[in-house]
């Protein structure tokens, strides 16, 4: 048995912690400032996200077919329309559907989460008196000069002006302190436990573009404790001009790379080992759900992994010219190959929209404007600070209220209007509305709705979300990364394949750690596949899901603690962790088309049009009766702009 550090005794039921660490979130702290710690959320730590209690209705109707008690209690409550899912699309239904009728509508929001946000949650530490917020999934606005006109409102509706992050973001923070990007080579598979910096990784990456220029991969390769072989190859990837592809238009190109895996098109054109193909293979993983073996050599070239240097994709920039910053900034595209590409893929603005909490800020603006009660301030700077009342979410007499810790299960269009049954501490309640939007996830719509066509069931089920963990911990001091000059590591072989130390934003009272003394927070992900066993994306979700379930919050801090002892020896102090969060996502990121796998459902070739009638998620976002369906999973897409998209849509068919 291991020794556990004392942020670990807490009050464990099957290993999960539920209640709060000492010192994360001290309740002495939590009472001065009015707060119930059992009744704040955002301050809770151990397994978050997907917490236990929040799936077990779900799941028990999913699998077993239902098997409630009749014993329901008809609250007698009549809404106007009912929200099932307090996510972002699930506020922003709500935001848009009281903005375009009668204020005096009532609206019910359910959801089976105890805290309102969905993915886009907020996690809080106290470390040495000082607020540290991070963000348990949804993390930042992706490219919010390409989202739709009715996503671009809603944002300067709310009162973020997304221009100030540009001043928000101190670009130089880390260059100014020496903190590198980096790799972490692992013991068990290279020998050693060792840190290089300046590895190149994805473009995501602040230091994308200085990584990746010809003399510091000639550096870092050197310093790899790989074979020969492998140093040999990871150059050519990025340094090799050929065209493998001379006798095919741009066109042609993309559409072949996007019917063949990177490792495929690696081992083909590029001729590399398995070692080589094991440094990328994890890179990527928090953004696709699999491994490189399981996604299109075209979406990492659009990621910024290399060999695609000689294709002709991209007009090669002088790398002579210094930036402004290290931030990366894209090549230009061929015009003739942007109309294949997707938006995100073209963007030319940095990744830096970021709040301390992620998206959680918009949910939380999203019910700051529909409770004003709930949230005080009115402007983007005051929310990031500004404590959230939860117990004024649902109160008698309010037009909208979000009622927690409420599993529907089951919907049904009654009597003119929709019936909705819920269960709330294991007891069964009624509620009736005129109208319903499901904001949930598609894949228990059709549990939800038994009556629905069976076509449309059928849709709704080829949604599998993405299973991800994202651990927030927040430390007292920054020593460890100060001493290895390091700020964020991909690890090629370990269980957590990524950390980094949060974005260094500083919003009106909430500001940046500015010392090494200064407490922080980093965060490290897990993706759970199963590569290399002849299985297709969705079936590797299906088994990951399972594989993160099972998981204790004690095995996910074991596994936490030996990663670290080996990033960092004798730097890495346990004494020195103040708080851990698991924020554990059985049903991650909506489930995004993958061409390698689902060209054959189209006959050998996927529509362009994302609205295209023959998508599942188009098919399955068909209304019925008083009911509409929103949620990204509607979208076929897992960013913001696809939530508020899916929710303008699903008023609109209701009004």
């Amino acid at each position: 048995m291991k020794k556990k550090s004392s942020i670990t005794r807490r009050d464990f039921i099957n290993g999960v912690s539920y209640g709060l660490a000492a010192s994360a979130a001290p309740i002495d702290f939590l009472k001065a400032k009015g707060l119930n710690p059992t009744q704040y959320p955002p301050a809770l730590t151990g397994i978050r996200g997907n917490h236990p209690g929040s799936f077990d209705h779900a799941h028990r109707l999913a699998l077993g077919g239902g098997g409630f008690p009749n014993d329901v209690i008809d609250l007698g409550e009549s809404n106007d329309l009912i929200v099932v899912g307090a996510g972002i699309s699930g506020l922003s239904a709500s935001h848009f559907y009281k903005e375009r009728t009668n204020t005096n509508q009532k609206i019910l929001i359910l959801d089976n989460h105890d805290d309102f946000g969905g993915h886009a949650k907020r996690n809080e530490f106290q470390v040495n008196g000082r607020l540290m917020l991070a963000y348990g999934g949804s993390q930042s606005m992706e490219s919010p000069g390409y989202y739709q006109e009715v996503s671009k409102k809603l944002i300067v509706d709310l009162g973020i002006d997304v221009q100030k992050f540009y001043s928000a973001y101190d670009f130089d923070y880390f260059k100014e302190r020496n903190l590198k990007s980096s790799f972490y080579f692992d013991k068990k598979t290279y020998g050693q436990d060792k840190i290089v910096q300046n590895v190149p990784s994805y473009r995501y990456d602040i230091a994308y573009k200085v990584n990746t220029r010809p003399e510091n991969i000639e550096k870092v390769v050197a310093e790899m404790p790989v074979s020969d072989q492998t140093k040999k190859e990871f150059k050519k990837l990025f340094l090799d001009k050929t065209d493998f592809l001379p006798e095919m238009t741009l066109e042609e190109k993309y559409y072949y790379l996007e019917n063949i895996s990177y490792e495929d098109y690696l081992r083909k054109f590029h001729n590399v080992g398995d070692e080589t193909i094991g440094l990328f293979h994890r890179m990527i993983w928090a953004l696709w759900g699999v491994g490189t073996e399981s996604i299109p050599a075209f979406g990492c070239f659009s990621d910024g992994l290399p060999g695609f240097a000689g294709l002709g994709f991209t007009q090669q920039e002088d790398d002579s010219v210094e930036s402004e910053n290290e931030m990366y900034d894209l090549p230009a595209y061929e015009e003739t190959i942007e109309e294949y590409m997707g938006k995100n893929e073209t963007s030319e603005e940095p990744y830096i929209f970021h709040f301390p909490d992620g998206n959680a800020t918009i949910a939380r603006m999203l019910v700051r404007k529909m409770i004003p009660n709930a949230i005080p301030g009115n402007t983007m700077e005051d929310i990031v600070t500004a404590k959230a009342d939860y117990s004024q979410l649902d109160l008698l007499g309010q037009n909208v209220n979000i009622r927690l810790n409420s599993t529907v299960i089951s919907v049904k269009n009654k009597n003119a209007g929709v019936e909705v049954i819920y269960s709330n501490q294991g007891q069964l309640y009624k509620v009736i509305g005129k109208k319903c939007i499901l904001a949930c996830y598609n894949g228990i719509i059709p549990d939800l709705c038994p009556e629905l066509p069976e076509k449309q069931k059928e849709a709704l089920k080829h949604n599998v979300k993405v299973p991800l963990v994202w651990v927030q911990v927040a430390m007292k001091n920054w020593h460890m990364f100060a001493r290895n000059g390091v700020s964020r590591a991909i690890c090629p072989n370990s269980f957590y394949n990524n950390m980094y130390v949060d974005f260094p934003v500083s919003i009106g009272d909430y500001q940046y750690p500015q010392s090494f003394d200064d407490p922080v927070v980093f965060m490290m992900n897990h993706v759970p596949t199963r590569p290399y066993e002849g299985l297709t994306n969705r079936e590797q979700h299906k088994k990951g899901r399972y594989d993160i379930l099972k998981l204790s919050y004690q095995d996910y801090e074991d596994k936490l603690f030996d990663q670290l002892k080996g990033m960092f020896g004798s730097d890495f102090k346990e004494e020195n962790v103040a708080g851990i969060t698991v924020n554990r996502w059985a049903h991650g990121y909506s489930y995004e088309y993958n061409s390698l796998f689902d060209n054959a459902y189209f006959g050998g070739r996927m529509p362009d049009s994302m609205d295209d009638e023959r998508y599942p998620h188009v098919m399955g976002r068909k209304p019925f009766g008083n009911i509409s369906i929103a949620n990204s999973d509607a979208g076929g897409s897992a960013y913001v702009d696809a939530a508020i998209v899916q929710a303008d849509r699903a008023v609109n068919e209701l009004l």
